[in-house]
């Protein structure tokens, strides 16, 4: 179904509307920026659509550039403060096409029928026999009608609970890289930019790609994106402590456990090279960061430090 047909703002007029937000946001608009805006608004009502589940779910969107143009808004006016909010316009405006546009910027949450924020979960009962959770900054729109049940992930992650029912079709889960059926299954789903990964628990999933069906059965992965084989490994209930809060690392690299906390907050946390490839092993809360990862300094040689409340770095410690 079109987004037309749902009610839901096409994904150019999104953009447009995360743009003027980031815009008027900088602390440089102006009163002409303001009034083109607002000419904007009333030329189509997908225009007034957009902007309006924008401000509805912008609460966390906005976290850091709001504070970030509180910051520089109330330093001393001064050729420095222009700098300053020059550079925030130009953070803001990775929202539309870079890296900040697919950590921070809502676009697929304003055509999701459910999300989360960064650093939010949720569980939710869809139907008899059928429960989600979803993970920080996910987003799925919903096929629910008779005997159908589908689910789109959008963006993020969640895990899915499914049991037969009579009368009631196989689930289908679109994965943007392939579609999954299952009748009775537990199972997470990841999608991000350059694929998907999937992690049966309970039951089995079906996936179909390519025109042909790969199967995967309770203990097993299947990793797979666009022009890829699909690979199979070995699934890990430890895989999901997010949904109860923690994360379980076992001999990860200090890169890619810095990666996996920087899903759950808003902000970065920059790894050092020369620390990167240390290994580590245990058990974490999830939503703290810096307690995280203060935990491994005496076991690690690296040093914590947080510049802002955004901004986190770690690195060698000093001798």
């Amino acid at each position: 179904m079109s987004d037309a047909a749902r009610g839901m703002p096409p994904d150019p007029v999104v953009r447009q509307a995360i743009a003027w937000w980031a815009k008027l946001q900088s602390g440089l608009a102006d009163a002409h920026d303001r009034e083109s805006c607002a000419a904007w608004l009333q030329a189509d009502a997908s225009h007034r659509q957009a902007w309006d589940r924008l401000q509805a779910i912008g609460r966390d969107a906005r976290r850091v550039p709001a504070a970030l143009a509180h910051a520089a808004l109330n330093a001393p006016p001064s050729r420095g403060r222009r700098t300053a909010l020059r550079g925030l316009l130009a953070f803001t405006g990775l929202a539309v096409t870079g890296w900040a546009g697919y950590r921070h910027t809502p676009w697929q949450r304003l055509a999701a029928d459910l999300s989360t924020g960064v650093g939010e979960r949720r569980r939710v009962a869809l139907a008899d026999g059928l429960n989600i959770t979803l993970n920080s900054d996910s987003a799925v729109r919903l096929h629910m009608s008779g005997t159908v049940r589908g689910i789109d992930l959008l963006r993020g992650e969640m895990l899915v609970d499914t049991e037969a029912r009579p009368g009631i079709d196989a689930l289908r889960v679109n994965t943007g890289y392939g579609e999954l059926h299952a009748e009775r299954a537990r199972f997470d789903l990841r999608r991000t930019s350059e694929g998907a990964r999937l992690g049966v628990y309970e039951g089995s999933v079906a996936l179909w790609r390519d025109g042909a069906w790969t199967h995967a059965s309770a203990g097993e992965r299947l990793a797979f994106a666009d022009g890829h084989l699909v690979g199979r490994h070995a699934s890990d209930p430890d895989r999901l402590a997010w949904v109860d809060g923690l994360v379980v690392a076992k001999d990860w690299r200090l890169n890619y456990f810095a990666q996996y906390l920087a899903r759950q907050r808003v902000g970065v946390i920059r790894v050092d090279p020369a620390v990167a490839e240390l290994r580590l092993s245990g058990v974490f809360p999830l939503d703290d960061a810096e307690r995280a990862l203060r935990a491994l300094e005496p076991a690690l040689p690296i040093s914590v430090t947080r510049h802002t409340p955004y901004w986190l770095q770690v690195g060698p410690r000093e001798a």
